[in-house]
C-alpha cells in the first residue's frame, strides 16, 4: 500500500483507530548506491488520535534494509525502526513549508515511511562493525585476506635512470 484514506477510520467514542498495514517502500538510492527493503515493505502499525479537527499519526515497525556495505561492497543487511508521526487538521498535514505527508485525508505512506527510515539509518551502511574494507593496492576484501595482507615495494622500473618516477631530473 503507498497511500492510505483517513476516512477509511472508525474513530469512534474513543477517537482512536488502530490499523496494522503493509507499506511498499520501493528501492532508494544512498550517496549513489542502490538499497532496498527487504519484502518490497515494511509492516506498520499505524494509531490515528483525534482531538477536535486535529489529528495525531503514528507509525512504528522495523525495516530489512538491504544493499551493499560502504567499505568493502559485500551484501550489509540491518535491521532498522522506523518511527513516523505526523499532525493533521481538517484533512492536511501541518508540513509548514515542507510537502504535507496528508491531502484532503489521503496519507501518503510510502513517502511517510521512506523519509522516517531515512532519518534512521547510520552514517555509514556496513557489512558489520569491524568491516576492514578493500585494500587500496589491489582492492582485496581485507575482511577475508586477513592481518598479514601486504604489498612489498615495487622494484625499480628499467629505464627510470636520472629522471625516476617523478619525471624530474635529479641532481647528485
Amino acid at each position: 500500500m503507498r497511500r492510505f484514506n483517513m476516512r477509511s477510520l472508525s474513530l469512534g467514542e474513543r477517537n482512536e483507530a488502530a490499523r496494522r498495514l503493509f507499506c511498499d517502500v520501493a528501492p532508494f538510492s544512498l550517496g549513489g548506491i542502490e538499497y532496498e527493503v527487504a519484502g518490497g515493505g515494511v509492516d506498520l502499525d499505524l494509531t490515528v488520535t483525534r482531538v477536535g479537527r486535529r489529528m495525531t499519526l503514528r507509525g512504528d515497525g522495523v525495516a530489512e534494509l538491504r544493499g551493499p556495505c560502504q567499505r568493502c561492497l559485500a551484501e550489509a543487511v540491518l535491521e532498522v525502526p522506523v518511527h513516523c508521526v505526523d499532525y493533521a487538521a481538517d484533512g492536511q498535514s501541518d508540513a509548514g513549508d515542507d510537502e504535507p505527508y496528508v491531502r484532503g485525508y489521503v496519507l501518503d505512506l510510502e513517502r511517510w515511511v521512506r523519509d522516517a527510515l531515512a532519518e534512521e539509518l547510520p552514517v555509514q551502511i556496513l557489512c558489520r562493525d569491524d568491516c576492514r574494507g578493500l585494500c587500496v593496492e589491489c582492492g582485496a576484501d581485507l575482511n577475508e585476506v586477513g592481518e598479514e595482507h601486504r604489498h612489498d615495494e615495487p622494484e625499480p622500473r628499467a629505464g627510470d635512470g636520472p629522471f625516476g618516477q617523478s619525471g624530474a631530473a635529479t641532481v647528485k
